[in-house]
């Protein structure tokens, strides 16, 4: 692992560990900062899904803000406790249990919603998007909090690779209530589309405790109400994918739509100049190896963003442009043209309708 990634890894470790130790303390009462004439604001920070969650909250009192956030907040853990892969018992890994069984079994609305969502998109991307590579991510280590700078054995990887069919034999019920999962079905693992619903969810719970305007950011997924400072839309940064303190731009944020992102810079390690990350091709077992090194998606779901964002990135750029223009969504893809992604020479391609949000500046815009 590189000195950056160890730095990262670290500071994530240690948050954490904070987040843990002070618990719903960490739900406090972070004042927005307030330019002249806007509304007041609250910023709510704690921990879910493996990632930082982040809850704004605009035009409202401290108590309201506070409960109105918490709401989302334990929504969002509800979530996780059906998904979490490495919770025996939540919903997930019950269902991973009874792999290889004939017998149906009984799915949750959420998990149903979820894994058809998950099985429309990996259909429409050819099976690229993929949500039963359980074994796969955990033989990379990349379900664990800190990720293990080590690349399995090749024959290993092979093995698993050939004798898995993932979700080709994950099989749901014509209403979606229920699934049987096949002896070659792989482990189902939600890591590339569970954040997305998550912050759906959230942002609905906002809007049923009469909160207007607010902004919800799991670890990079995100979702509005209202507005923000001064009556203007929400502005969100787009990550430069190699200069952490960058923006590649910013993106006006109505209600409505949702922006995820997808990038190599999130979960890796680096080893003999090479970078491996979390963004694992089903077809090969490796890490994505397109020169994609991140993709950001805009759409009416996050939900779908999320898992868009995902399937984009295991494809060639021009391939993934054009499946996002024919998933009618707006879309960026920041790529490496040399196929180096470790040089930093990068360029970008984007949807006509992604423009229109946002012109992307490689060189980076410094966040404030």
């Amino acid at each position: 692992m590189n000195v950056t990634a160890r730095f990262v890894t670290r500071l994530i470790s240690l948050l954490i560990l904070v987040l843990l130790l002070v618990g719903i303390k960490v739900f406090g009462t972070r004042l927005l900062n307030q330019q002249e004439g806007s509304q007041a604001g609250y910023v709510f920070d704690s921990f879910a899904m493996g990632t930082l969650l982040t809850i704004k909250v605009r035009g409202a009192d401290a108590y309201f803000a506070e409960k109105a956030a918490k709401e989302a907040l334990a929504e969002v853990r509800r979530l996780q406790r059906i998904f979490d892969v490495n919770d025996p018992e939540s919903e997930i890994s019950r269902l991973n249990a009874a792999k290889g069984s004939t017998k149906s079994l009984p799915l949750s609305r959420d998990m149903s919603l979820v894994l058809r969502e998950a099985l429309r998109i990996c259909n429409l991307s050819g099976g690229l998007f993929e949500p039963a590579m359980g074994e796969l991510v955990r033989l990379w280590g990349f379900d664990r909090e800190q990720v293990k700078p080590q690349i399995p054995d090749s024959s290993i990887i092979k093995a698993l690779v050939d004798s898995s069919s993932w979700s080709k034999e994950v099989r749901l019920s014509p209403d979606g209530n229920a699934l049987v999962m096949g002896r070659r079905a792989g482990s189902l693992e939600m890591g590339g589309i569970a954040k997305g619903y998550a912050v759906d969810r959230a942002i609905a719970v906002l809007a049923s405790q009469g909160v207007k305007n607010a902004l919800v950011n799991l670890g990079g997924e995100i979702g509005v109400l209202g507005v923000g400072s001064n009556g203007r839309s929400w502005r969100i940064g787009v990550q430069h994918p190699r200069k952490a303190s960058h923006h590649l731009g910013v993106i006006e944020l109505v209600e409505g739509l949702f922006v995820a992102t997808s990038g190599d810079y999130e979960r890796y390690f680096i080893s003999k100049g090479r970078r491996y990350h979390h963004i694992l091709n089903p077809e090969t077992g490796y890490p994505a190896d397109r020169a994609v090194v991140s993709v950001t998606v805009v759409c009416s779901s996050c939900l779908e963003a999320d898992a868009l964002a995902t399937a984009a990135f295991l494809m060639e750029p021009e391939e993934g442009i054009r499946f996002l223009e024919r998933m009618n969504v707006k879309g960026l893809i920041v790529y490496a043209p040399d196929g180096d992604t470790e040089s930093g020479n990068l360029a970008y391609l984007a949807t006509g309708s992604f423009l229109e949000l946002m012109k992307p500046e490689l060189e980076g815009l410094p966040i404030p």
